[in-house]
């Protein structure tokens, strides 16, 4: 059984979820060779304070700025 999980910020509509569920279900049995009936899709609400990045606690959603790795100058 395909299982999904979707992490993301609160605020999405019911609508939303729905077009979200749709889609995915439609990819993973036009391109994964899933069964419709198997494909469980789990929503995750992110809240603020509930991730950390870069050793530090993110207390906003969206990650900090500077927080992915970049090769040094050369």
């Amino acid at each position: 059984m395909p299982t999904v999980f979707i992490y993301w910020s609160p605020g999405r509509t019911p609508e939303q979820k729905e077009q979200v569920v749709e889609h995915v279900t439609e990819t993973l049995v036009e391109h994964g060779n899933a069964r419709r009936e198997d494909v469980l899709i789990i929503f995750q609400d992110i809240q603020p304070g509930d991730i950390g990045r870069a050793g530090k606690v993110v207390n906003g959603v969206k990650a900090p700025a500077n927080s992915h790795h970049e090769p040094p100058d050369t």
